[in-house]
């Protein structure tokens, strides 16, 4: 069956542009950081999508600041790849990241696939662009412990060594930041789309209850920026966290 591509156009639930830097609320309670990872937020998204470029705006805001209040994110950015045929191919797009958002939306009970979605911690999606619904749902989340995860970073690989949960396997996500596409076709014809976190690798590190250590060879055109492992359940919740950043200057904006 087709994914719906865009399910949110038209709708009035939350296809509002993100405006404004998102605002923490002091109101809320919550106990010691301590020992605290950064909660994983994934954005599926689409430069074929006319709607995805506020959600991938609010995604690079959230990345630059890296945290929202008190809460540490990480935020990843998956492009996926069912508005390929519709005039314009997303070069960061892979069937993979579509799988995955069809693994959420049946693990969150939502029977919707739509862009621009974001999964807040495994367990809640919302529009993506809608800033006050994912600023809720991050101050409603879940908060992931620190995960025992280390990377050895080189410049023509990466070395992920992390300890599972018993419940839940290690998985490690690697990044590219300041992606620049100029669409040619299709929705955002004429446009130039600045990316940040684009998802460019995904691997299991470690299965449930065990130590392990992943070598992961970079490709030279990725201009990897940094890395986040995270443990996951089979109900797709997220349950820990680390951020593996490699030292090396930001890249700059590119043509993919």
């Amino acid at each position: 069956m087709r994914a719906l591509p865009c399910l949110c156009l038209g709708l009035t639930l939350g296809c509002a542009r993100a405006e404004g830097d998102p605002k923490p609320d002091p109101e809320r309670s919550r106990e010691p950081a301590a020992a605290e990872g950064p909660l994983v937020l994934e954005l599926f998204t689409s430069q074929g999508c006319s709607s995805c470029p506020p959600a991938d705006d609010l995604l690079a805001r959230l990345a630059r600041t890296g945290s929202l209040g008190d809460r540490p994110l990480a935020p990843l950015s998956f492009h996926v790849d069912y508005w390929n045929d519709l005039g314009w191919t997303d070069p960061y797009s892979s069937p993979a990241w579509t799988e995955r958002q069809h693994q959420y939306a049946q693990a969150i009970g939502d029977d919707r696939v739509y862009t621009p979605e974001l999964v807040v911690g495994g367990a809640a999606g919302m529009v993506g662009s809608n800033l006050a619904a994912v600023t809720d749902a991050i101050h409603r989340a879940a908060h992931p412990t620190l995960l025992a995860a280390t990377a050895r970073w080189a410049a023509d690989a990466v070395t992920v060594t992390a300890t599972a949960p018993r419940d839940a396997e290690v998985w490690v996500a690697i990044w590219e930041d300041g992606t620049r596409t100029r669409v040619a076709r299709g929705e955002n014809a004429g446009e130039t789309l600045v990316s940040e976190r684009v998802v460019r690798h995904l691997q299991r590190v470690s299965p449930p209850g065990q130590n392990a250590s992943l070598a992961i060879r970079l490709d030279p055109a990725w201009h990897a920026a940094g890395a986040v492992a995270f443990a996951q359940r089979a109900d797709r919740r997220i349950l820990a966290s680390a951020l593996l950043r490699r030292d090396a200057p930001p890249a700059r904006p590119r043509a993919p």
